[in-house]
């Protein structure tokens, strides 16, 4: 058993001085490491691959929980983690222990013996050594980023793709138009498989999609119900198209399943860091009676939270941002807008790349609400002196410095 997870940390670091760039997309490093690995993307149980904007890893969260309320086993792959890494590599329904994790990355780091290559590259070759040596039935798997060049496109032999939201997000790796994206997210896909579409929430994108995957000449799953009375375990509007697209996954590769065990498993899905609700510490000092956090830090993951607090009608919110300096802020705070009484700046600790607090207010300095700039997470709680309800937001590597202030150590779903 590996004790320290400081090794972990320490190798991981390590992989990120390989390559100048943490972003590179680009499928030939990889392939040229997995070659060196004997191909464990050959050696997969039957997989199913999401890509899409938003809903990716809820819609991954709902099919997990259903397979496993079924019965089965199920490897998951997913990314970023919020506390630990350990959390992108679920193995047969459980995340990576400490020492299989250590002792994989060890190997693969050995093989690639210090050629160039991405932080993600790296270790999805450690998920999918992984996933190749450890029985399971059914094999979740998230792409990073777009999914053309995406690393989790060396992946051939599925039985399923999905597209879930498409929307406009790392327009500098991608680009800043839809059919663009379109292409990049549909770059998955093959003639062979069958795919599934989530409702997109324009005419225009789902006109793009089934374009798009005509000219691919795969078959389009239709979209199957929730079944009546279901309770999902996600909080939001939006997760009921999560949801159903879920559902019609696992009726396509489970032909059996009952509607009692998807309820049961909508049911019991959890996913940290997509509106979740916070139990206020003692330690803390904060007059807001209501916390919720969110990683959303996209336009449409602004239109979830406006949605949401319109739902809620609680009335103005104090606000917590911080944000990634290739993300349009100005653009995500102009959805929620209406609900802001005062917003605090911060930067994300350990991200080089974060907004400083300072750059933020300037961008707002015309705005109607009231803003402040702080230095960390905890000063800026310490600083809400209204019991207004208090929403935390901007990026999901902000959720894991939230969950660790609120004393969670480490994420299990």
């Amino acid at each position: 058993m590996i004790k320290n997870q400081n090794k972990i940390d320490n190798l991981l670091f390590n992989i990120t001085k390989l390559y100048p760039k943490y972003i590179d997309l680009n499928l030939l490093r990889l392939e040229n490491l997995l070659q060196k690995l004997d191909n464990p993307q050959n050696k997969l149980p039957p997989v199913i691959h999401i890509a899409g904007t938003n809903g990716k890893g809820s819609t991954l969260i709902f099919i997990k929980n259903i397979i496993e309320e079924y019965g089965l086993k199920v490897h998951c792959y997913t990314s970023p983690h919020l506390i630990r890494f350990n959390e992108r590599i679920v193995l047969s329904n459980k995340q990576i222990q400490d020492d299989d994790l250590f002792e994989t990355l060890n190997e693969v780091i050995k093989v690639n013996n210090n050629q160039e290559i991405t932080f993600f590259e790296l270790t999805t070759a450690v998920a999918l050594l992984n996933f190749s040596r450890t029985k399971a039935d059914f094999c979740l798997i998230e792409t990073g980023l777009g999914g053309r060049l995406d690393a989790t496109n060396t992946i051939k032999k599925k039985i399923l793709n999905i597209i879930t939201s498409i929307g406009l997000d790392h327009e500098e790796f991608l680009s800043p138009y839809l059919k663009n994206i379109v292409k990049e997210k549909c770059g998955i896909l093959s003639k062979d498989i069958p795919v599934i579409i989530s409702s997109q929430n324009t005419n225009y994108k789902s006109h793009l999609l089934r374009k798009k995957i005509k000219d691919i000449n795969c078959k389009i799953l239709k979209l199957k119900p929730i079944p009546k009375n279901s309770y999902l375990g996600l909080v939001g509007n939006h997760q009921k198209i999560n949801a159903k697209t879920a559902v019609t996954a696992v009726k396509y590769a489970l032909k059996d399943i009952t509607n009692d065990v998807i309820q049961k498993g909508l049911k019991k899905a959890s996913w940290p860091g997509r509106i979740q609700k916070l139990t206020i510490k003692k330690n803390l000092i904060t007059k807001s009676n209501e916390i919720l956090i969110d990683g959303a830090h996209n336009i449409e993951g602004a239109k979830i939270i406006n949605s949401h607090l319109n739902k809620l009608n609680l009335g103005k919110w104090n606000f917590i941002f911080g944000m990634m300096n290739n993300k349009n802020p100005r653009e995500f705070i102009k959805i929620i807008e209406e609900h802001i009484e005062k917003i605090i700046f911060i930067p994300i600790k350990n991200q080089k790349n974060s907004y400083q607090p300072e750059e933020l207010k300037i961008i707002f300095k015309e705005k109607k609400f009231n803003s402040l700039v702080k230095r960390d997470l905890k000063s800026a709680l310490d600083s809400i002196s209204s019991n207004n309800p208090l929403f935390i937001t901007g990026s999901l590597y902000l959720m894991g410095e939230v969950l660790k202030l609120f004393s969670v150590k480490e994420l299990d779903f």
